[in-house]
């Protein structure tokens, strides 16, 4: 028997190719906080085939399925050049929505966003799942308590082997973005320049890019990005004046270094995306402020145009802050 459970949230997917399949899953694991209600993609197969296996309805116009079906919440896991009109549809009806990354494809879209979603008072949270990352936390429990003393770098590689496909963004805003919130996130503040080589090999639009971000006083980023080196890689170094700090976003695994010992803490393992959403759903019920804006949307966005901007012209670009 099934209880009534009066604080469940209806949640609805816009986008079910691989990674909205995941959202999915989750919104169906998550059954003591939500109820996923609908699916929609414009592949009906694939609509179906999802609403199927967590028994759902199943649309292929997503201005129907919120007609009909009226969803609390909604994620929205479609191509990144859709992630606009979609969300702003959604604000504009008065329902909450996270939406993968990049929020926009462009800054000014991601400010018209934000402001509808202020002027209707609804959240919106932007797809940034490495900030709910058991790993990420701790770095930056480490860096809040001052065990690496003062920030002087912080290096990440992100690669891996990602054959020709239907894409609307480069590497860029598909993959760097993770990093530029990251370090958002563990710093507290934005860079002030950047400077960055990308090119183009195997794919539509750039597939390989090496980004320099110069923040106030000494910190330096770096970031290594590319869609050719054959094993996947997901890392990140932390150096501070008295420490260093590397994280394997993969494995949540974390080396602590300092000049008197090497420490490996043993932590849990846990599922960012169902974090992720677990937040999201506890936020459109109101039970907490969401962590992550539509602000840290938008200014992950200006650094990834920066980056291209950069790329293009050859010459780092400063940004006003």
């Amino acid at each position: 028997m099934v209880l009534f459970m009066p604080d469940r949230l209806k949640v609805a997917l816009i986008g079910c190719g691989f990674w909205g399949s995941n959202h999915a899953r989750v919104y169906f694991e998550l059954d003591d906080l939500c109820e996923l209600i609908a699916v929609c993609d414009i592949d009906k197969g694939r609509a179906e085939k999802v609403a199927k296996r967590y028994g759902c309805r199943a649309y292929t116009d997503y201005r129907e399925l919120l007609r009909n079906c009226r969803p609390e919440a909604v994620s929205v896991c479609t191509p990144s050049s859709t992630h606009f009109e979609i969300a702003y549809e959604i604000v504009r009806s008065g329902v909450d929505v996270l939406v993968e990354k990049p929020m926009c494809t462009s800054t000014d879209d991601a400010l018209k966003l934000v402001s509808e979603a202020e002027r209707m008072d609804v959240v919106l949270i932007p797809g940034h799942i490495e900030c709910f990352n058991p790993g990420v936390r701790r770095v930056k429990s480490m860096i809040r308590e001052g065990k690496l003393g003062d920030i002087l770098m912080l290096t990440a590689k992100r690669v891996s082997y990602w054959p020709e496909r239907i894409g609307d963004v480069g590497i860029v805003m598909d993959t760097v973005i993770h990093d530029i919130y990251v370090f958002r996130y563990l710093l507290s503040e934005d860079p002030v320049e950047v400077y960055a080589v990308a090119g183009r090999l195997m794919h539509r639009f750039e597939d390989y890019v090496g980004v320099i971000l110069r923040y106030k006083g000494s910190t330096i980023g770096f970031i290594e990005a590319n869609w050719m080196t054959p094993r996947k890689v997901r890392n990140l170094t932390v150096t501070g004046s008295n420490a260093i700090v590397s994280l394997d976003y993969l494995t949540q695994e974390i080396v602590y270094e300092n000049r008197d010992s090497i420490m490996t803490p043993i932590a849990r393992w846990d599922e960012p995306l169902k974090l992720e959403l677990k937040h999201f759903v506890e936020a459109s019920l109101g039970r907490c402020k969401p962590e992550i804006t539509g602000y840290d949307g938008v200014e992950a966005l200006k650094v990834c145009e920066a980056i291209l901007e950069s790329s293009r012209i050859h010459t780092p670009v400063r940004l006003e802050r």
